[in-house]
C-alpha cells in the first residue's frame, strides 16, 4: 500500500505549509520506499492569475529523485514561505510495480499540469497502457500509476469504470483548475476528508488515514458520539462517519470533485458505482456445470491478475477455504510460494477451542502445493502487548480478528512485500458452514457439507 495526502484551500489564497511534511510523515508506514510533496499555487484566488507549482522531495529518499530540491533545503523553506500555495499533494510509496525513480510520487503528466498521488493497484492496467499507447500516449515508467493519470486526460470522469482494482488517489488538473478524489468500488482503499472552516477561511483536508489530518494542527478534534453510538449498536460504522467529528470517509464507489474556478468551491460527490442484481442474466439460466466452470475461470483469473510484481509476493493461509484456493492458485504460478500463519497456544484449551488453531489445516494445503510454509504462535498476553500499536494503525475499532492479523502481518514481513488475504471468501462460498447449514430448507449439517 501507499499513503496519500492533501489540502486545498477553497476561498482564501493559501494553506498552512508548516503542517504539510509532518502530513507526509505520519502516514511514513505505508511507504517507506519514497516520499513527495507537490506545493501549487493556482491563481485562482491570487492577484495575479499564474500558476506556478514546486515539486520537492526527502532528503532520505535523495537517490530516488536526484534533481528534486529536497523539502528540508534550507533556501526551500525560505522559497516555499515566499508565496501563498492552495493546493498540496503529498505521497509515501511503498514500491510494487517499477522500483526506479520513474515511480516517484506526485507524479505529473508531460505538460506538468496534471498531477496524480495515488494509493491501489489496477490490475488491468497492461491491457489499459496498450489501448492508450494506440490512442498516441507514451510512458515513461512501467507503474500503473501513470495509466491512472493518462487514462483520466483521455477519458475524464469514465476513466473510473475502466479500471479493475483497488484505489484511492487525488487528481490535480491544472488546465481545468480541478481536484478529483476517487474511491474504489468496495472501498478497499481509504480515504478520508473533513472541511476545516477557521475565521471564514475554509480548506479542504484529506489523507490516506485520520492521523495524517489530525497533524494539521489548525484542526481540533472531537469525539463523534453519533459514531460511537452507531459502532456499538451495529459493532460497525456503517455510515460516512468517523469516531472524530466532522472527519468523514468518501463512501465506497464514489468521488469528489471540486472546480477552483469557482469563487467559493462547492464540494460535489457522486456515486459512480453501486451493486446491481437482476434477473435478467444468462448466467441464471446456466446449468451446474457452466456455473462451476464460470466459476473456476473468474476465480483463477482474479488470482493470476494480482500476481503482477516487481517484488515477491506471499500469501496468509489460514487453512480455511478462501486462503488455501488463492495460496494453490498463487503456488501454481510461484515456485516456492511463502506463507503465513497464526497459531494460538492450546496448553490450557479444551473442547470447541480446540478448533480455533487451523495451524494443521494450513499444513496440509502447504504441503499439498509445497508451499515455503511459516507460523507464529500466540500465547496469553499476546493482544495486550500489542494492543497501543494496533489500536494507533487501526484508528478505529473493528469487529473482527484484528490483533491476529496484526502479528501475521507483523511475520510477513520479514520475508515479502505483498501479501494475498482470503478475506471475505468464507462468507462468499460458505466456509463456515456451522453457521450457515440452518439458513437451508434441511437443517442436516451433513448433507450441507455433501
Amino acid at each position: 500500500m501507499c499513503g496519500i495526502v492533501g489540502a486545498l484551500a477553497l476561498n482564501h489564497k493559501g494553506i498552512n505549509i508548516q503542517y504539510a511534511k509532518d502530513m507526509v510523515d505520519i502516514i511514513s508506514h505505508r511507504g517507506p520506499d519514497d516520499a513527495g510533496y507537490l506545493f501549487f499555487h493556482t491563481g485562482c484566488r491570487h492577484n495575479r492569475k499564474v500558476s506556478f507549482f514546486l515539486e520537492l522531495s526527502d532528503e532520505n529518499f535523495h537517490r530516488l529523485a536526484p534533481l528534486l530540491p529536497s523539502v528540508q533545503d534550507e533556501y526551500v523553506q525560505k522559497e516555499l514561505n515566499r508565496h501563498d500555495w492552495d493546493v498540496f499533494l503529498g505521497h509515501r510509496r511503498l514500491a510494487i510495480l517499477d522500483l526506479t525513480p520513474a515511480g516517484h510520487q506526485p507524479m505529473s503528466d508531460l505538460s506538468k499540469n496534471v498531477w496524480i498521488a495515488y494509493n491501489g493497484e489496477i490490475y488491468n492496467f497492461q491491457e489499459l497502457r496498450y489501448e492508450l499507447e494506440k490512442r498516441g500516449y507514451t510512458f515513461k515508467s512501467n507503474t500503473d500509476t501513470e495509466v491512472v493519470l493518462y487514462a483520466y486526460i483521455e477519458w475524464g470522469n469514465e476513466c473510473i469504470n475502466k479500471f479493475n482494482g483497488i484505489f484511492a488517489f487525488a487528481i490535480y488538473d491544472d488546465f481545468k483548475k480541478r481536484l478529483f478524489l476517487v474511491r474504489d468500488r468496495y472501498g478497499t482503499k481509504p480515504l478520508y476528508y473533513t472541511l476545516l472552516e477557521k475565521k471564514g477561511e475554509k480548506t479542504l483536508l484529506f489523507a490516506s488515514e485520520v492521523k495524517a489530518i489530525l497533524e494539521y494542527k489548525d484542526f481540533k478534534p472531537e469525539i463523534n458520539y453519533a459514531a460511537l453510538f452507531e459502532y456499538f449498536t451495529f459493532q460497525n460504522i456503517f455510515t460516512d462517519n468517523t469516531l472524530c467529528s466532522d472527519i468523514k470517509i468518501l463512501p465506497a464507489g464514489n468521488y469528489m470533485e471540486l472546480d477552483l474556478n469557482k469563487e467559493n468551491p462547492h464540494i460535489n460527490i457522486e456515486t459512480y458505482w453501486d451493486f446491481y442484481f437482476s434477473d435478467d442474466n444468462d448466467l441464471i439460466k446456466a446449468d451446474e456445470t457452466e456455473l462451476t466452470e464460470e466459476l473456476d475461470r473468474l476465480f483463477v483469473q482474479a488470482v493470476k491478475r494480482q500476481l503482477i510484481s516487481d517484488v515477491e509476493i506471499g500469501a496468509y493461509l489460514s487453512g480455511g477455504i478462501d486462503s488455501g484456493s488463492i495460496s494453490a492458485i498463487a503456488a501454481s504460478h510461484i515456485k516456492d510460494l511463502k506463507t503465513f500463519s497464526i497459531g494460538y497456544d492450546s496448553y490450557s484449551a479444551s473442547g470447541l477451542e480446540l478448533s480455533f488453531d487451523e495451524r494443521p489445516k494450513a499444513e496440509l494445503i502447504s504441503y499439498l502445493y509445497k508451499t515455503e510454509h511459516y507460523e507464529m504462535v500466540l500465547k496469553a498476553g499476546d493482544m495486550e502487548r500489542c494492543l497501543q500499536s494496533l489500536v494507533w494503525h487501526l484508528e478505529e475499532p473493528r469487529v473482527g480478528q484484528s490483533y491476529p492479523n496484526y502479528y501475521v502481518s507483523k511475520l510477513a514481513s520479514k520475508f515479502v512485500k505483498v501479501v494475498l488475504a482470503g478475506t471475505g471468501g468464507d462468507e462468499l462460498f460458505g466456509g463456515y458452514p456451522w453457521r450457515y447449514y440452518r439458513t437451508l430448507k434441511s437443517s442436516n449439517f451433513d448433507e450441507y457439507i455433501d
